[in-house]
């Protein structure tokens, strides 16, 4: 139920110092504790894959500004074997002077209904909760209706040497007559939560920066006679923001003496890997586009991350060890329709 004393409404230019005050005294609360060290303004954030995005704040009695910022970002999905309105939850944060007040929930009420104003009473509402954040999902028990589904996060250092060559492939950018049939492959995924992919929205993705020059990239490989065989989307987020990590858990401590994933002073700048795809039978060279990408890309990040389902061909291209430093997170799902049991999901982030 929310509470006259608190108000949410959508943000504007005018909040953005309140927002990044918010934002900096609020820290993930998940098993890995992080803040965000941000190179650019929020509302620059904006990916270019959902249909619309919207950052709302709660102000409350006798609080000179808001106290409280969260963003819903809408768009179109795959759930079920069939195309979805989605409205996905995410960015949650509340002043820590104002927690256990009913921020947290008047700010996901007022994104649930403004969801079901702007996208139907039956949209399909995500949010992604890190593993030990407790809060949040506490957060989530009040709408959500079942879990749909379980991520893994995994941050990959670039490699030190080059990978061994593979002279019968070619490894290229996506050229402009390549992105129709990469958008094909990565729509014809069947997993839940999956984007359906045009060359349009491909390229307003690719074109999607805060900056001069792009921040977004894809990545092929082809065989010599050109025909494509795996991609990968690349997302600069190092240059956008950096991911300070001010606790983990002692097993991700321990093995981070061996593979050096969280650099000495904390500070991960990542490169976001998504939107893989690859041919039937083609594993291989998807392994030798993602080890080539972590050599060839090693100034442009400290790691390589990639958020997907464990069980899913996503992982059998990264191919880490099973000991490597991870983090945890389940998809909370508010909807009308049965969850499929066992579903292999594609994140929305």
């Amino acid at each position: 139920m929310e509470r006259d004393d608190i108000r949410v409404r959508t943000a504007s230019g005018a909040d953005t110092a309140a927002i990044e005050a918010i934002l900096e005294a609020s820290p993930d609360g998940g098993a890995v504790r992080f803040n965000r060290e941000r190179h650019v303004t929020l509302p620059a954030g904006h990916r270019g894959l959902h249909d619309r995005v919207i950052h709302v704040v709660a102000e409350a009695d006798g609080a000179p500004g808001p106290v409280g910022v969260a963003r819903l970002a809408l768009g179109e999905c795959r759930f079920g074997g069939a195309w979805t309105r989605y409205a996905l939850l995410s960015s949650l944060a509340v002043h820590p002077r104002h927690r256990r007040r009913g921020v947290a929930a008047a700010l996901a009420s007022h994104r649930i209904a403004l969801a079901r104003e702007l996208a139907g009473d039956d949209v399909l509402v995500l949010a992604n909760v890190q593993s030990g954040n407790q809060g949040s999902l506490a957060a989530a028990r009040r709408w959500a209706t079942s879990s749909g589904g379980r991520m893994v996060a995994i941050p990959v250092p670039m490699r030190a040497r080059p990978p061994r060559g593979r002279p019968d492939l070619v490894l290229r950018p996506a050229g402009d007559g390549d992105l129709e049939q990469v958008a094909e492959a990565l729509t014809a995924r069947p997993y839940d939560f999956g984007l359906r992919f045009d060359a349009e929205r491909l390229g307003g993705w690719l074109a999607a920066s805060p900056l001069p020059d792009p921040v977004n990239h894809y990545l092929v490989v082809t065989d010599r006679a050109g025909r494509l065989l795996a991609g990968l989307g690349l997302r600069e987020e190092g240059r956008l923001q950096s991911l300070v990590v001010q606790h983990a858990p002692l097993a991700i401590r321990l093995a981070n003496r061996l593979v050096r994933v969280i650099p000495p002073d904390g500070r991960l700048r990542n490169v976001v890997a998504d939107k893989v795809w690859f041919a039937p039978g083609r594993l291989a060279e998807a392994r030798h586009l993602w080890q080539s990408v972590r050599w060839e890309w090693r100034g442009r990040g400290s790691t390589l991350l990639t958020t997907h389902d464990p069980r899913g061909p996503v992982h059998a291209m990264v191919h880490a060890p099973r000991w490597f430093p991870a983090t945890t997170a389940t998809v909370q799902v508010r909807t009308t329709r049965p969850v499929r049991e066992g579903a292999i999901i594609d994140p929305l982030l």
